[in-house]
């Protein structure tokens, strides 16, 4: 799929869509870099400088999260390792030799920013933390988030380790699919299970947006000295779920600069679905069959447009090639793109609405097969008729 270059509607579209009472302001934030998504599409509704890289302090820990749920079991047992205990910056207190779940780990992962508790998931999964950071970075890429590379799996400064505001949200829309991220995520606080009675276990969310604004939903903040304030943000409301990034912005702006993109998206923005599931969408001819077939749609598509906008949609057929038979029922034939006058904004697959065989008249193995036949059946009939007279005339002889 393309990526949706339909972001700052309000300010691409300002003659078309808005309205007289300027209803769809730009937010004004005060971080560097911000991504306003829309979680169901991955359609982006504001940006400001998307995609240069930024460091994303512990912001990282969502996809250290992610990759662990992904491959591990949260009834596994982590030993913490000597090189995880004196990791630096934030952590549990873990000691050598203390094993705990890697489910409270995540939680100490994801509440109390925990490093030493990120080094050790990191060991137990991938035996070295330069193994773990490949699998993040693989994971990341084949998300689509294609600018990120990220060398610790806490976010600890490192000029190599970077990501941009548009590539973590595109992280944080994959990760909140995952029911067990989203519930630790979203956990405004948790206890955890240790053997030494003097250990903490008592964990609280640093995310106190999940306080501070009542539709939030998660998912992770982030501070160092070169990073300053991080955040990406997820919230829910009236079914929909947006996730906001804000990357260096500085004090509580973290919390204000979250929630004005959040509203932004809530209260200037309303789904419209473009398209249903199983729509046909058009009618094609199949090369080498005498049948037409109709072309469904893959998904639902929805698109956020301005509140009170109709949109005047107009619609292109982009086919991989000319169908042809066999054909599968629902197999992939092209894309169908939508577009606002020439503006492009969002498409969806297409696909074969039945099974259509070849006929075997059609393929040229068929004909040759026939030809090759009746040439044997000639050359067969002639000996046999060359052989009865030859028998004829030594009668008569």
């Amino acid at each position: 799929m393309k990526r949706a270059n339909a972001v700052f509607i309000c300010v691409l579209l300002t003659l078309q869509f808005f309205m007289a009472d300027g209803a769809c302001a730009e937010p004004q934030v005060v971080g560097e870099s911000a991504v306003l998504m829309d979680a169901k599409t991955g359609q982006v509704l504001y940006q400001k400088n998307p995609d240069k890289k930024m460091y994303p302090a512990s912001t990282t820990k969502m996809l250290t999260a992610l990759v662990a749920l992904e491959r591990g079991n949260l009834e596994d047992e982590v030993t913490a390792s000597s090189n995880a205990v004196n990791t630096a910056g934030s952590a549990i207190g873990l000691q050598t030799g203390e094993k705990l779940t890697l489910e409270h780990l995540l939680y100490a992962l994801m509440l109390v920013s925990a490093n030493d508790a990120a080094e050790a998931i990191a060991e137990h999964l991938a035996g070295t933390v330069e193994q773990f950071c490949h699998i993040m970075n693989d994971t990341a890429r084949l998300m689509g988030a294609r600018n990120t590379h990220f060398t610790n799996p806490h976010g600890l400064p490192d000029e190599n380790h970077y990501t941009t505001a548009y590539d973590l949200a595109v992280i944080a829309r994959h990760a909140m699919k995952n029911t067990e991220f989203m519930k630790i995520a979203g956990a405004k606080s948790k206890i955890i299970s240790r053997d030494d009675p003097e250990a903490w276990t008592d964990l609280y969310n640093h995310n106190s947006l999940l306080s501070r604004y009542e539709h939030a939903v998660g998912i992770k903040t982030g501070y160092t000295r070169v990073a300053q304030q991080c955040i990406v943000a997820a919230a829910e409301k009236d079914g929909r779920e947006l996730i906001a990034v804000v990357l260096k912005t500085k004090g509580v702006n973290i919390w204000s600069d979250a929630i004005t993109l959040l509203e932004y998206g809530f209260n200037n923005f309303q789904p419209h679905k473009l398209i249903d599931m199983g729509e046909v969408v058009d009618r094609v001819k199949v090369n080498y069959s005498k049948e037409e077939i109709d072309l469904v749609a893959a998904d639902h598509l929805y698109y956020n447009f301005p509140v009170g906008y109709q949109p005047n949609l107009v619609q292109e057929l982009e086919l991989y090639d000319e169908p042809e038979a066999s054909l599968d029922s629902g197999q992939v034939l092209g894309s169908l793109l939508l577009y606002e006058g020439d503006h492009y904004l969002t498409e969806v697959e297409v696909l074969a609405s039945k099974e259509v065989k070849r006929p075997l008249s059609t393929y040229w193995w068929f004909w040759v097969g026939i030809m090759t036949t009746t040439t044997l059946l000639m050359v067969t009939v002639l000996y046999l008729f060359m052989k009865l007279k030859r028998l004829k005339f030594r009668r008569i002889r």
